[in-house]
């Protein structure tokens, strides 16, 4: 009977000394590892990422490196085009010039022709005549002169019959000669430039096909590198993300070791020195409301409404709001196994908010007097692998 008599004593002296569970976020060896794996496997996933922008950047840099040289190639090409253009419209327009002195020389030709036809229509007409005449020889005419008188006459007569009938022959001979040595000399132009121009039309040609088609491997380059922009463009999305992502974790990392910072031992006075009292201590004690003896979790230092209260130690704020019997209330999670409650603060008097950090010494509320309590005042737990113990060793 007295065993059961001592165990709910224990019981409700554990009730009556609040013993609070450890809020979401605590700030375990466990989590902590977890956060590291976490942080290591993004960093490993942004190194992964990193290196495929590198190589999309390589790839777009080797696109880029042969356009350039296409790019060349084709001002090259160009270039030749407009040069072998040139040649062709020079041998164009050789030709044609070419093309009118053969026709001219043509003419000449058919002139040339047409004289030596005359030349061989007179002499033909002379050879007939001395034909019908019979056999006379120049000499039987020089001998038939009549007198010295008529010799020298008819002597120089068939002198300029002579020299008549041999610039007939040597014009009839050199007319030949030179149309037909300057129709072969255009005819040969002729045969050339055409020859020329089928060349440097086949070479054009060719040239035209070479700039088609750089220009559209070209296009084909231009498309992959648009392609590849979209995909760096969103593998740089993608890292920007994990960037983020690991920055959120060190920053959780960042929260919960700044929560295992605080090692143990002297806390700092919630309440500036001289500004308070206490007025209760941790224990049992007589029950302000029913005058029964119970247990007090915390320390209460009576101070003016609205007293500062400040931070015992650096820490994360795991509770900032209305808490049962305690009234408006701060909790403060300050390691693994440390946290320190603050209750009865005023109405509006919290300053912090669930999640920030804060400093030793810095303000996180004002003094009041709601919830469970007769008068303004701060009620200071500390709690120690979540129970109460007593706060006095520790602020000594």
């Amino acid at each position: 009977m007295r065993n059961k008599v001592t165990l709910a004593v224990v019981m409700a002296s554990m009730l009556a000394w609040g013993v609070i569970p450890a809020p979401a976020g605590y700030a375990s060896k466990t989590s902590l590892s977890k956060i590291n794996k976490e942080i290591a496997e993004i960093r490993a996933q942004k190194k992964a990422q990193q290196n495929n922008v590198k190589a999309i950047e390589s790839q777009i840099a080797t696109i880029k490196k042969e356009r350039g040289v296409l790019e060349q190639e084709l001002v090259v090409i160009d270039t030749k085009r407009n040069d072998i253009q040139r040649k062709i419209d020079k041998l164009d327009q050789d030709i044609e010039a070419t093309t009118k002195k053969a026709i001219e020389a043509q003419e000449k030709l058919d002139e040339s022709i047409e004289r030596v036809a005359q030349r061989e229509i007179l002499l033909k007409t002379r050879i007939k005549t001395m034909y019908k005449r019979g056999n006379v020889s120049y000499l039987e005419v020089l001998l038939g002169s009549s007198d010295f008188g008529d010799f020298l006459t008819r002597m120089q007569g068939l002198r300029m019959i002579v020299e008549n009938d041999t610039r007939i022959l040597e014009d009839n001979i050199q007319d030949k000669q030179a149309v037909e040595k300057h129709q072969q000399e255009v005819e040969g132009l002729l045969a050339n430039y055409k020859q020329m121009f089928a060349e440097s039309e086949d070479l054009k040609a060719e040239l035209d096909h070479q700039f088609e088609k750089s220009k559209v491997i070209k296009a084909e380059l231009e498309k992959q590198e648009e392609h590849l922009h979209e995909i760096e463009e969103e593998e740089e999305q993608r890292l920007i993300e994990l960037v983020q992502m690991e920055a959120s974790k060190v920053a959780e990392r960042k929260r919960l070791e700044s929560v295992s910072k605080y090692k143990g031992g002297r806390l700092g006075l919630p309440i500036a020195s001289g500004s308070f009292r206490f007025t209760s201590g941790f224990g049992m004690r007589s029950d302000p409301f029913t005058g029964r003896s119970a247990g007090h979790n915390g320390l209460d230092m009576a101070a003016p409404r609205g007293t500062t209260i400040y931070a015992a130690e650096d820490g994360i704020v795991v509770f900032a709001s209305y808490m049962r019997g305690f009234g408006n209330t701060v909790v403060i999670q300050h390691n693994q196994e440390i946290r320190t409650l603050y209750g009865h603060i005023r109405e509006g008097g919290i300053k912090v908010s669930v999640g920030q950090a804060v400093k030793r010494g810095q303000k996180i509320a004002e003094v009041g007097s709601t919830g469970r309590s007769t008068g303004n005042h701060l009620h200071f737990t500390v709690y120690k692998n979540n129970r109460a113990v007593d706060p006095a060793p520790y602020i000594r």
